[in-house]
């Protein structure tokens, strides 16, 4: 089995947009993600923020922007999602989206005024 790709050199900075991309690409809501619902769609969701948002802060700052309050959260959630880019190809295609999403809704107000 291939060595899933890093995640992409993006640093991840405005937790707003990676809440909204996220939701988007997972068919939530922004409030699901931050929510106490453990449904397997806001879970996964959940997940996938605390990790993108690990790459560049701490655990305990990847807890805090989805509502949570121990940094042990976000180190299961991290290793979960490290572990399906492993062997899930649709868990590597949303986390594609989510990463493109994320640029489209930082860019913008940028392309808006050229």
């Amino acid at each position: 089995m291939p060595k899933h790709e890093p995640l992409e050199n993006m640093l991840i900075d405005n937790k707003l947009a990676l809440i909204q991309a996220t939701a988007e690409v997972m068919a939530t809501t922004p409030e699901a993600i931050i929510g106490n619902r453990k449904t397997f769609a806001e879970a996964l969701a959940r997940q996938i923020v605390m990790t993108l948002w690990a790459e560049g802060h701490s655990l305990q700052a990847s807890c805090e922007i989805v509502g949570r309050t121990h940094h042990t959260a976000a180190f299961y959630a991290r290793r979960k999602i490290h572990e399906r880019l492993q062997y899930c190809e649709a868990t590597r295609e949303r986390m594609k989206m989510i990463l493109k999403k994320y640029s489209e809704i930082i860019l913008e107000p940028f392309e808006k005024n050229q």
